[in-house]
């Protein structure tokens, strides 16, 4: 289940930000470094995507992917990588994996540049969370500017900041680690795939890797697309 709003249900709980905090969800900080640390490995399978797909098992191919440190400059150049080499056969499957990726990538990034903070509720399971663009807004608007003579301050303080802020709970971010697992998997037998397309163990293995739901989704989205039809 994806993030959900901090209103209405935790509308009365107290809503706290700052470091000192991190300290007391040890769990959602194993679960948010779980995910962190896998995604370092989907960006080194990526880099070895590219440089199968362009058939250039460099270095210096790797190397290209990794110093893109933007995401959109790196979907590009697999994109266009991709739109100079692979067959028919093979589209299919990148696309849905790029679809995949994309999905998955702006998942992690919000985990590691957003905020957690606490909420005072006796559950060490979720922790709240808000984009650094929303807390740095409302953070300027409370304390840095004039207030207005005669606007009567609201009577929740924090409204401004629950009103942004979303709950992530362990279960989310277990999940989310097990898909990025599942997804490096993926883009490890695409890639033998590509290396070795004639070894029948090679295309076995990403047969079955193909089974996994997401990304049975993301093939039938993609099909879809390319066939001007939409899901029953």
């Amino acid at each position: 289940m994806p993030r959900q709003p901090f209103l209405p249900i935790y509308k009365d709980a107290e809503l706290i930000f700052g470091p000192a905090h991190v300290n007391r969800k040890s769990n959602i900080a194993a679960a948010v470094g779980r995910c962190i640390m896998l995604w370092s490995y989907v960006d080194w399978q990526m880099a070895m995507l590219l440089a199968a797909i362009m058939k250039a098992d460099t270095e210096a191919s790797v190397a290209i992917f990794l110093t893109l440190r933007n995401a959109r400059a790196q979907r590009d150049v697999l994109i266009a990588a991709a739109d100079m080499t692979l067959s028919a056969e093979h589209r299919d499957v990148f696309d849905a994996v790029m679809l995949l990726y994309g999905s998955l990538q702006a998942q992690r990034a919000d985990i590691a540049h957003g905020i957690f903070g606490h909420v005072d509720v006796d559950d060490d399971n979720i922790v709240p969370w808000i984009e650094t663009k929303k807390i740095s807004k409302e953070w300027i608007e409370k304390f840095h500017k004039l207030k207005r003579e005669g606007v009567a301050p609201e009577a929740d303080a924090n409204l401004g900041q629950k009103r942004e802020t979303f709950i992530y709970k362990i279960t989310d971010l277990e999940k989310l680690a097990e898909e990025i697992y599942q997804f490096w998997g993926i883009t490890f037998g695409f890639t033998s795939l590509l290396r070795f397309p004639d070894l029948p163990l090679t295309a076995r293995t990403f047969e079955s890797q193909c089974s996994w739901p997401q990304m049975q989704s993301a093939l039938s989205e993609i099909r879809n697309r390319k066939n001007g039809t939409t899901p029953a």
